[in-house]
């Protein structure tokens, strides 16, 4: 009995936590013992023996059994020693045989979500589970999703949400809905994209997931923004399916993107891989941006007429087109009225109701459309890039001389480095620690660092067209400089691969110079495994009327998975060059 209460799968089905001695569920009425969740052996005691009680002959009490329940702790101990009169789901657990997801369960699936800069709760990213249904082949919106998360009040603020988000001041849980309610919000209202991971699984371990979720629905927790977040309970509900752990190190900080990294880990070291597939899912503004690719140009000039005039009229060139051009245009505009729809925050009038009317009418006298559309371009898994935390060693050379440094971050979306897209940027605690040859010193921290370029792909595009900074943080130059600086401004897409933008940046500053501005261009680079950014300002002291010209050059080139090199050039305070290493983990 000591050997199995201490077993890491019945700690894993309690959720209990060796260090801290208790279970991370709070909800009393998930044990049966009232110790129980400081005692996997007292749990483990009441539970067998809970199982051998009677059924009520009443069906609700019949449902409240521990057999109906518990159903995979009961499936997990039926393994490890002989329970009388074992059944898989006895027949009077009506309520778990009902249950739908143990009939039609055709494999399970776990979802990283890119991050959303428009809600600092959802800028790391989120995760949840998809449970893939076999009656749900063709369309699979109807499949199930197991999210995990804070218990808001219907009247909290941001401000609240911050502080016990932090402190713990929220509880949480995990819940089932279907997997359109996350696509209508993730894709459709957020627009961020979707990476879905399916896991190979055996039979007995999707049971054992599948009664878990049973257990688990409901059942509270208490939350932690950074450290038992949703990638943490996702990771912790996974776990119970693998032998080796999938959290490792989470006492200060998870991110949602590290259960991806280990589950990729697991595949490689498993000769049967543990991963089935990885499927991207574009947002719907990624589906309507390749859309308006496609077009013509005289079919875009005909959208864009249409467009600037609220859609209340046809263009006359509209009527000289063919009837694919027509069918092309009309195909676009009201997916882009549906684009639209669902991004608006105020109810659809009365007339923008009747002018979708009309559109959609005009389509039908139309006949179908013989144009076939161009897949949309495939984003690589989000685990074929750096991981989000690094530590680095690189040489300064300033004033003729060389200074170490060591330089880390426990997570970094860089818009140099090897695990973002275009250019946007989010970096958390990026520290370095250098040396004069004398004694060691905090050369620089930016406690927060975002970049968020947001180039128009699309000439009537309604979303907030605007790029922004922001970053708050110490340098150590002569004397220590605690700042706070923000930049808006605009950005354009050259082609693929290269971006360039045009911002203008306030700061406040410690230092003599306390109120600065500074206009500045500049330019990033895609080359793939060789990202270049570089910038041109000219910073200007608002006080002293002194103006400075800065310019900022970084090259980073990834030599295999989780090693860039990289070389850094700037003039802001002295004119510095820096060449170093990262190890990303």
């Amino acid at each position: 009995m000591e050997r199995l209460s201490h077993h890491p799968t019945w700690l894993k089905l309690l959720h209990y936590n060796e260090h801290e001695k208790q279970s991370s569920i709070t909800d009393t009425n998930f044990f049966l013992d009232k110790d129980g969740r400081w005692s996997p052996k007292k749990e483990l005691m009441k539970t067998l023996e809970a199982y051998n009680e009677s059924f009520s002959k009443d069906a609700n009490k019949s449902n409240q059994h521990a057999q109906c329940r518990y159903p995979a702790r009961y499936f997990w101990l039926s393994q490890q020693i002989k329970l009388k009169d074992y059944h898989l789901i006895n027949e009077h657990c009506s309520n778990l045989k009902k249950w739908k997801l143990l009939k039609h369960t055709d494999s399970i699936s776990v979802v990283f979500v890119s991050g959303y800069l428009g809600n600092p709760a959802s800028a790391f990213g989120h995760s949840f589970i998809k449970i893939n249904q076999s009656n749900n082949e063709n369309e699979n919106l109807f499949d199930t999703s197991i999210s995990y998360g804070a218990l808001l009040p219907p009247d909290y603020t941001m401000f609240d949400y911050m502080v016990k988000g932090v402190t713990g001041g929220y509880d949480a849980s995990y819940s089932d809905q279907y997997y359109y309610n996350q696509d209508i919000t993730y894709s459709n209202q957020e627009f961020r994209e979707m990476w879905e991971y399916r896991l190979r699984l055996t039979e007995e371990q999707k049971q054992l997931f599948l009664f878990h979720a049973w257990e688990l629905m409901g059942k509270k927790f208490q939350y932690y923004f950074f450290n038992r977040n949703c990638g943490y309970k996702v990771s912790e509900f996974l776990e119970l399916m693998y032998k080796k752990p999938i959290i490792e190190h989470a006492t200060v900080w998870y991110a949602p993107i590290e259960t991806f990294y280990t589950l990729k880990e697991f595949d490689t070291q498993n000769s049967q891989g543990i991963i089935d597939k990885i499927v991207y899912i574009p947002s719907t503004q990624q589906k309507l941006y390749s859309r308006y690719k496609e077009l013509s140009t005289l079919e875009k000039k005909v959208v864009n007429l249409m467009i600037e005039k609220g859609l209340s009229e046809i263009p006359i060139s509209y009527q000289s087109l063919d009837v694919n051009q027509q069918s092309a245009i009309l195909d676009f505009i009201l997916l882009y009225r549906h684009y639209r729809f669902n991004n608006k925050e105020k109810p659809i009038d009365k007339k923008e109701e009747q002018l979708s009317n009309a559109l959609i009418l005009n389509r039908f006298k139309l006949p179908m459309s013989q144009i076939k559309h161009k897949e949309i371009e495939q984003k690589p898994p989000i685990t074929q890039s750096n991981k989000a935390s690094f530590v680095g060693l690189s040489t300064r050379h300033q004033d003729g001389k060389v200074f170490p440094s060591l330089h880390f971050a426990p997570f970094a979306i860089e818009k140099q480095g090897y695990n973002h897209f275009n250019g946007d940027e989010l970096v958390v605690l990026d520290t370095q620690i250098s040396t004069d040859n004398t004694k060691l010193y905090l050369k620089k921290c930016d406690l927060i660092r975002i970049q968020r370029l947001k180039s128009q792909q699309m000439p009537f595009e309604s979303e907030n067209p605007f790029s922004w900074s922001v970053q708050v943080g110490v340098n150590k130059n002569e004397d220590r400089d605690y700042f706070t600086q923000g930049g808006i401004g605009l950005a354009w897409e050259l082609n693929h691969f290269i971006h360039y933008y045009s911002m203008m940046n306030f700061s406040l500053h410690s230092d003599d110079a306390h109120y600065r501005y500074m206009p500045n261009m500049g330019v990033y680079a895609n080359l793939n495994r060789l990202r270049v950014t570089g910038s041109l300002g000219y910073e200007q002291d608002m006080e002293n009327h002194q103006e400075q010209q800065v310019v900022l050059l970084n090259a980073q080139y990834t030599v295999k998975d989780n090693l860039s090199v990289f070389v850094e050039y700037d003039n802001q305070e002295k004119m510095r060059t820096q060449f170093g290493v990262k190890w990303f983990y």
